[in-house]
This record gives structure tokens, C-alpha cells and sequence, in this order.
């Protein structure tokens, strides 16, 4: 019996009710980035067809827009007995009756597990008033929330989260830096928390395949790695194909046994002047791997290196 262990996300949609200016994806009102619902479907199927996948995660853009279509997949997919997840801005929590009514769908869908994304940024579009009803009708479902809050240099949230008080309560908060990618791209500089490279952040985090509304599958669900090449192909082949060629792709195979010392260690010695031979500071992991896989000069310029590990790998084992 195949032990599940694939967590797969679907991000079939670019569109959402806000436009901020730290978007990853860079989602917005006028975003038209989107994969069509029969393409969905079968992305699904074959994603439950596979014993492998455990939890299948939908996000956007903002996938409540459409809620219906959202809660009829999230019925799909846990009927099939697998868990699934789900992203929201919140902007549903308009009263706490109408935050209770999403919720009780949601529920009554199979749904055990909610994402808020709130922050000063969301703010702007989404007030305090609806995450707190949010959070209080969620005292009476089975739903676990989670709140996301993304952090800049100027825009830390702590006076949101003030304002939420009480209703934080036994609700896991977690802050993350804002990433150079899409939208945030524009912000000042100054805006990202950079640090010195650490040894803790010479190794990925985790892996997660998405199927992207951009038509490409990616082995990584961090908005970083969108900036890259690092795609296991279109989003319309077939979904064993692109998820076994996680376990397949050299690159990444490197990655998981070495982590980025390697990489960074080649490219410092086949393309000294390039960027990703000289960075010392960066938000996360995440913005290091785009940084070194976005550099295709860099990439290129190591691809003896890696030939040659693959060789010498292949010959002791």
C-alpha cells in the first residue's frame, strides 16, 4: 500500500477583490490569469486518481469570489477522502452572520482548514471588523484557522493585530516577510527584511507542486520561484508525468541532498561576477533559490558541475 505523501496546490485563478501592493502573484480586479474550469476538473481527477496526493490546497487570487465553484471543489476532493485547504483575503466577513453562513458552507463541504491572508497591506481593502467576525464565527465550527500575516520593514501589523485582541485567541498567527516577487517587486528596497545568509537558510523549506494560473506547473509553492525557470512543465500534461518529475529533476535532486552551499559554491567558482555568486543577504530561502535559479547565465555556467556530480553520484551508489 502507497503511503500518501504529495501535497499538491491549484492556484486556478489571478483574480481578486484587492489590489495590493505587496501581491506575490500580483492578483488584482483585472487580473486575467486563469485556468478554465474543465481544465480544473481534470487537474482534480487525476490528482485523486493518484494514491500518492494527501491534501490538495486551493488558492488565487481570491478563490471565494467564486464561491460556489470554490466549495464544490473542496466537496470533490474530500469526498474522495483526501484533505484539503483553502486561501482567503476574508473579505466575506462582512457581519458575523455572514461570515458564519461562508463558514457553515465550507464546513458542510469538508473543509478543515482555513488560511486568512491579513495584514497592513490587506487592509487597505479589507477591514479589521471582517476578520474579526470571521474569527468568532469560527468558535462554533470545525474549521481551524490560520491567520497569514506578511511583514515589511514599516508594515510589521502589530497594530492590527491589537485591534483583533481577543479574538486571536488559541488562532495561529504567522508572519512572514514580504518577497521581491510580483507586485512587491515595485516596493522600495528598503521595504524587504533582509539578513545575512545563514547556514539555516541554505536549505529549502519544502516542496509542494502548484498548478499555476500562469499554464505552468512549479515543484514549489513559494511566489519566488515564479520568477524562475523551475517548472516541471504545462499544466495541461499529465499530472504523474509533472509530479514525478520532482523526484527525476537534477537540479532539484542536488537541492535536496546538498542544499544551496552547493550551489552557491559552483556558481562562486564558474561565474564569480554573476548575482547570485555575490549575494549576502536575503529575506528567506525562498528568495535565495529564485536568485540563483533565475540566473540562467549562472545555471548555465555550472551545468559541468552538475553533470560531473551526477556522474559521480551515479557511481557510488
Amino acid at each position: 500500500m502507497t503511503t500518501p505523501r504529495w501535497s499538491v496546490g491549484i492556484n486556478f485563478d489571478s483574480k481578486c477583490n484587492a489590489r495590493c501592493a505587496h501581491c506575490c502573484v500580483s492578483s488584482s480586479p483585472d487580473a486575467t490569469a486563469n485556468l478554465d474550469d474543465q481544465l480544473v476538473d481534470r487537474i482534480v481527477d487525476q490528482l485523486l486518481d493518484c494514491p500518492e496526493v494527501r491534501e490538495i490546497g486551493l488558492t488565487g487570487g481570491e478563490p471565494l469570489i467564486r464561491r460556489r465553484r470554490t466549495v464544490q471543489l473542496i466537496g470533490r476532493i474530500t469526498a474522495a477522502g483526501r484533505g484539503v485547504s483553502c486561501v482567503t483575503n476574508g473579505f466575506w466577513g462582512v457581519t458575523q452572520r455572514a461570515a458564519d453562513r461562508v463558514l457553515s458552507e465550507l464546513e458542510e463541504s469538508g473543509l478543515r482548514e482555513l488560511t486568512v491572508s491579513f495584514d497592513d497591506f490587506h487592509s487597505q481593502y479589507i477591514s479589521v471588523d471582517r476578520i474579526r467576525n470571521i474569527l468568532e464565527a469560527a468558535r462554533d465550527r470545525r474549521i481551524r484557522i490560520v491567520v497569514n500575516v506578511c511583514v515589511s520593514t514599516t508594515k510589521d501589523a502589530s497594530g492590527l493585530l491589537q485591534e483583533l485582541g481577543a479574538s486571536l485567541d488559541g488562532i495561529q498567527v504567522t508572519k512572514f516577510p514580504v518577497v521581491p516577487a510580483g507586485e512587491a517587486r515595485h516596493l522600495e528596497d528598503s521595504e524587504f527584511r533582509r539578513r545575512p545568509i545563514t547556514e539555516g537558510m541554505l536549505y529549502c523549506p519544502g516542496t509542494q507542486v502548484i498548478f499555476h494560473n500562469d499554464g505552468f506547473v512549479y515543484p514549489c509553492c513559494s511566489p519566488s520561484i515564479f520568477d524562475t525557470d523551475m517548472t516541471l512543465g504545462r499544466v495541461d500534461e499529465d499530472v504523474r508525468e509533472l509530479v514525478g518529475r520532482v523526484e527525476r529533476n537534477a537540479l532539484l535532486g542536488i537541492l535536496r541532498r546538498e542544499g544551496f552551499r552547493w550551489f552557491l559554491d559552483a556558481i562562486r567558482s564558474a561565474a564569480p561576477d554573476s548575482p547570485a555568486a555575490t549575494v549576502t543577504e536575503v529575506v528567506s530561502p525562498c528568495e535565495l533559490c529564485s536568485i540563483i535559479f533565475r540566473d540562467r547565465t549562472a545555471v548555465e555556467a555550472i551545468r559541468p558541475l552538475v553533470d560531473e556530480y551526477l556522474a559521480r553520484n551515479r557511481a557510488t551508489t
